[in-house]
């Protein structure tokens, strides 16, 4: 384990948010120890070298003024971990609660599995503003943000994300690590399987099931069945590549 910056802390209430990218984590972030769900002592990097990153390149082509970059040590003022194991370096650090947001979905499946190995406790990050009905069931590790919905009897299984505005309605299920991006909605009674993704903008028409790994493009409107692996865009959606 890398020797951590003197700044660590600590706390009963403390979270190991595992990614640094700011999409996710950097969002996460942002808003969850104001939202009272608990401290953030860390972010980590699941490789045992710092990440290196440069900054100029990290900003180019971005029109906003507010980008960050990891250091060797940190991101956003917060002490970096860089451990390939960072389950067992977590536990020695008395960190025993984590949220694992890496953006690879396979990654995150198993960065879930390693976290249980080692018995870290798995945290839900659910934004203040994401509305939940009170039958559904939420797994762990789940991040819910800003505006989030789930409907009545859905199911957020271990892993998934539902970006801004995302919408899951009754009885509908999102398998392990599944990704719904800003403003997707699925009806009721669908089934999006582990690791695929909506990207922004996608709809699902009621009773569709989509595969594992499958991937439906921004603005697609999917009425039939998508095979696992498949990618699909358009409207209707059609299979690509």
């Amino acid at each position: 384990m890398m020797a951590l910056p003197r700044d660590l802390d600590v706390r009963p209430d403390s979270v190991a948010l595992v990614d640094w990218e700011e999409g996710t984590a950097g969002q996460v972030h942002s808003w969850f120890e104001a939202s009272g769900l608990g401290h953030i002592a860390c972010f980590v990097h699941a490789d045992d070298e710092p990440p290196s990153v440069d900054p100029v390149a990290a900003r180019k082509g971005r029109h906003a003024s507010q980008f960050d970059v990891p250091t060797r040590t940190h991101f956003k003022g917060v002490p970096l971990l860089s451990a390939r194991d960072w389950p067992a370096s977590l536990n020695l650090l008395g960190i025993r609660r984590a949220i694992v947001a890496l953006p690879d979905l396979e990654r995150r499946e198993e960065g879930i599995a390693a976290a249980r190995r080692a018995g870290i406790a798995l945290v839900n990050a659910i934004h203040p503003t994401a509305l939940v009905m009170p039958d559904a069931i939420i797994g762990e590790s789940v991040i819910l943000h800003a505006r989030a919905y789930v409907g009545y009897r859905a199911e957020i299984r271990d892993g998934a994300l539902l970006n801004v505005g995302a919408q899951v309605d009754h009885h509908s299920v999102i398998d392990t690590c599944a990704t719904l991006d800003p403003a997707a909605v699925t009806a009721g009674n669908c089934y999006v399987g582990p690791r695929a993704r909506l990207h922004t903008g996608a709809v699902l028409k009621n009773r569709v099931r989509v595969g594992a790994d499958a991937i439906v493009g921004a603005g697609t409107v999917v009425i039939r069945d998508v095979e696992p692996g498949w990618t699909v865009v358009g409207n209707p959606a059609r299979r690509i590549g």
